[in-house]
This record gives C-alpha cells, sequence and structure tokens, in this order.
C-alpha cells in the first residue's frame, strides 16, 4: 500500500510539473484566434531600403533599426485594440538560401525546435487557410536559480506577398525561484505584432527580416523591480527580440566559415558601406550592427572578439556631444552603477580606474577595471581593458556630424570576454554560451543601448544648457 501511494505522490508531483505546458496546449481555440487580419507591421521597403541594395552592404552582420512611428490596431480576444505612436525594429540579415526555401523553412513550425536553441517544442495547434494557431515553449536555464519557461501560443498567417505575420495571443512565463517567491506572468492579451520577410538576392542568397513590436506589462514582483531599476529595457526587448530571431537562422543557413576576427573596433570607416543607412536611420532611434563570428584565436592568444556597435543620434554639434562624453568625473551622472571614477591624463591617453556595482534584489556584484583610453584622431577615441575582472574589453567611440544638420552621430563598438576573473553571476550566464554562442553579444548590446538611453538625453540637456550659458556670456559681453 505504501508503494502504491508513494507511485501515486510521484506522479501528482510529475503532473504538476507538466501542467504549464499542458495548460497551453489544451488550451481552447477560440474563433479570433483564426479569423483573418491585417499585420500591422512594417516591411523592409517601409524604411525605404531596397534588399539588393543592402544584401551586399551587410555582408555577413546583422543590422538592427527603428522604424518611424505609427498608430496601429491588433486583434484581441475583446476585440480590436488600438496602440499610438509604435515603434517596430527590424533584424536584417543575409544567408546562403534562395527565398522560397528560406520562406519554406520558416513556415515549418514543427522545426522551430531543431532551429532555434533554447525552444524544445514547437506545433501547430490549428489551421484554416492561410491562419494558424502555433504553440511553442523556451527553456531558459537561469544559472544557480532556476529553468524559466515560456509557453505561448501565436496567431500566424501566411500572407500572399510571401511574408509570415505574427501575433501573441496568449501564454505563461514563469520560474520557480525560492528566494524571490516565483516568477510568474500571464501572456493573455499582451500585445506583441511581428513580421517575417524572406527577400531574394539572387539565387543562392536572400535576406532575412523580423520586424517586431510588443509593450509588455509584465506584473511579477522580479519583473517589476527589474523594470523599476531600468527602464531602459523596455527599448532594450525590442532590439533583443529580433535579434534572438535572425540570428540563429543566420548561422544556420550561412555556409561561409567564420573569418579571421577584427582585430580593432568597428567604426564609420569599417562601416562605410551601411553609413547612409545608418545615418538616415538614426532619426527613429537606435541603430545597431552586430559583427558576424570571428574564428578562433591560435591557441595561446586571447579569445577573438566580436563587436556590437550601437549608433544613436543627438541632438547637439559633435564636438560638444564629445566634450560632453569625454567628462569622465561626470560619467556618474549617466551611469549610476558607477561608483567610482578615477582619471589620469597622459596626454593623448586617458587611464580609467572603474568600480561598477551592480545590486537587484539577491543579485549583487561588483566590478573593478583599469581601462586606458587613446585618441586615435579628433573624432575617435579607443579604450582597452589593462586590468581587472574581465578578461578583456576593447571598443571605440566616435562622433560625427551629420550632413544638413546641426545634430550628430554617436558611434559606440564594444566587444567582451568575460572569463575567469569576472564574478560569480557573470561567469554563470557566460556559460549559457552551450546553449547561445552569442550570449556575449546580446549582454554587450544590452549594455549598449542602456548607456545610449540615458547618454542621449543627458547630453542634449546639458549641450542646451551650455548654449544658453554661451548666449548670456555673448550678451553681457556686447552690453559692457
Amino acid at each position: 500500500m505504501k508503494t502504491i501511494t508513494r507511485m501515486l505522490s510521484l506522479l501528482a508531483v510529475l503532473l504538476v510539473q507538466a501542467m504549464p505546458a499542458w495548460a497551453a496546449k489544451a488550451a481552447p481555440v477560440q474563433p479570433w484566434m483564426m479569423a483573418d487580419w491585417n499585420n500591422p507591421a512594417p516591411y523592409l521597403a517601409d524604411a525605404g531600403i531596397s534588399a539588393r541594395e543592402l544584401g551586399p552592404a551587410i555582408g555577413r552582420r546583422v543590422l538592427m533599426f527603428p522604424h518611424a512611428e505609427r498608430d496601429i490596431v491588433i486583434p484581441s480576444a475583446k476585440g480590436p485594440r488600438s496602440y499610438p505612436r509604435a515603434r517596430f525594429i527590424s533584424a536584417v540579415a543575409r544567408v546562403d538560401l534562395p527565398a522560397a526555401t528560406l520562406r519554406r523553412r520558416l513556415q515549418d513550425i514543427a522545426g522551430y525546435k531543431n532551429l532555434f536553441p533554447l525552444m524544445p517544442e514547437s506545433e501547430v495547434v490549428s489551421m484554416d487557410g492561410p491562419n494558424q494557431l502555433a504553440r511553442f515553449r523556451i527553456e531558459v536555464p537561469l544559472p544557480a536559480l532556476a529553468t524559466f519557461t515560456v509557453d505561448v501560443r501565436t496567431k500566424q498567417r501566411f500572407e500572399a506577398d510571401g511574408s509570415l505575420s505574427v501575433l501573441l495571443v496568449d501564454g505563461k512565463a514563469e520560474s520557480l525561484i525560492a528566494m524571490l517567491g516565483g516568477m510568474t506572468d500571464e501572456l493573455a492579451d499582451q500585445p506583441v505584432v511581428g513580421r517575417w520577410e524572406f527577400l531574394p538576392l539572387n539565387e543562392k542568397q536572400s535576406l532575412a527580416v523580423f520586424t517586431y513590436w510588443d509593450r509588455l506589462e509584465l506584473k511579477s514582483f522580479f519583473a517589476r523591480k527589474l523594470l523599476e531599476a531600468y527602464p531602459e529595457l523596455r527599448v532594450v526587448n525590442l532590439y533583443l527580440f529580433p535579434m534572438l530571431a535572425v540570428e540563429p537562422v543566420r548561422r544556420t543557413f550561412s555556409t561561409l566559415p567564420p573569418q579571421p576576427g577584427e582585430t580593432r573596433p568597428q567604426g564609420m570607416q569599417s562601416l562605410e558601406r551601411l553609413r547612409g543607412l545608418i545615418e538616415r536611420l538614426s532619426a527613429n532611434g537606435h541603430v545597431a550592427v552586430m559583427e558576424p563570428e570571428a574564428a578562433a584565436a591560435p591557441a595561446g592568444k586571447p579569445k577573438t572578439l566580436r563587436y556590437v556597435s550601437v549608433a544613436t543620434r543627438m541632438g547637439a554639434p559633435a564636438a560638444s556631444v564629445r566634450t560632453l562624453a569625454t567628462q569622465y568625473e561626470r560619467l556618474p551622472e549617466v551611469l549610476k552603477e558607477l561608483d567610482d571614477v578615477g582619471v589620469k591624463e597622459r596626454g593623448q591617453q586617458v587611464d580609467l580606474d572603474l568600480t561598477v556595482k551592480f545590486a537587484l534584489l539577491i543579485i549583487r556584484f561588483a566590478i573593478d577595471l583599469d581601462v586606458t583610453n587613446t585618441w586615435m584622431a579628433p573624432n575617435r577615441l579607443e579604450f582597452v581593458r589593462t586590468a581587472g575582472e574581465l578578461a578583456q574589453l576593447r571598443g571605440a567611440s566616435e562622433w560625427h556630424g551629420l550632413p544638413g544638420s546641426a545634430d550628430s552621430l554617436m558611434l559606440i563598438s564594444v566587444a567582451h570576454e568575460v572569463g575567469e576573473e569576472a564574478p560569480l553571476v557573470l561567469r554563470l550566464v557566460s556559460r549559457m554560451s552551450t546553449h547561445l554562442p552569442y550570449i556575449d553579444q546580446a549582454g554587450s548590446l544590452i549594455v549598449q543601448l542602456v548607456v545610449m538611453e540615458r547618454m542621449k538625453p543627458w547630453v542634449e540637456k546639458n549641450a542646451a544648457a551650455a548654449r544658453v550659458a554661451g548666449t548670456n556670456a555673448k550678451k553681457e559681453v556686447v552690453h559692457e
């Protein structure tokens, strides 16, 4: 009898553990989920971009850029819902497959578990003509905590133009984190819209484009605290999701082997073929470029770095932005995580002694870094980690005036390697590279977007104050 009781108890435990995935799979299909709908997500062409022009310029990179804001209407369980000023983000990559073949691969929902990391389950729940309801399960192993699972259903439509429209229907995100009392978010009626495009370049190559927007309102305790501390993550999320969608597609369907790594950070010179596009698209927000994977460094050499560049338009002349961005003692005004900044001027070089502290609930760590900044040109500053708790850190900042405008473009290009010197939390996250080989680049993208989200208003406010002060000073001189 005891044996039977134990077996029944074990079965009950297993059923409870499986409940989130089973519940999402078994939820009834409502009529609105299979009805026709018009996807408001913009196309690549809506940004004035030609696929055949972008293909050679983008190379093996991933380009992320914002579209102009637009008012949208999307279906929901409660009827049409309107959202003003929605800003979609597109991620674009060149792949070595014909567009028709790429389209078939991305329309094969059951095959997603073989294409996208961390997705062990994917299936079509219901189909009616060009409309279908699909279910996906994503499992993210959170270091030292617990696996974070997301079970979602999406409303999808195969469009006559060959694109694939995506709308979140419902789902649940959860993770049992003992010290936080759990982290669960219901995703029903959460506004999330996407569009896949598969654009031909030639008989063997095409562009994979994923365009995305959301206005997620997460209510779990951990999510609320994270967004309170880092409201910039609402913008970061719009870039991160498209990148995580397009990068595995690019990696899977790229036939060229990794090339020798770029030894210096990117800049407008190395991104020259994309420069005009970056300058124009920056009017809508940040433009990001992720370099392709590089060949492994020879034994005994430092790990080959892979750079991520973010370009942001600033409402001030390049000289003013450069001056403010290099007032190192004032950096804690922009980055609250900077606990201390030591500065030593040496002509064309500046040595910085930085202490970075991060604290959110139980997640706390600090990093000490020595960084040397070197002026390579009046508008280009390169920096490199010389000591501290990261194995490698290299990057560059550039400032460029925009043609026909008083605005300027600030570009930051950064690559890093965590290494064994880093705090435990960072080491644990970095070990996710076995699942996501581009986890370090995703982390770099997140940090740079947070920095630029804070830097832009701070620079523009201080530049405007300096202009007013300068004007007043001139008036006083004239009056005297």
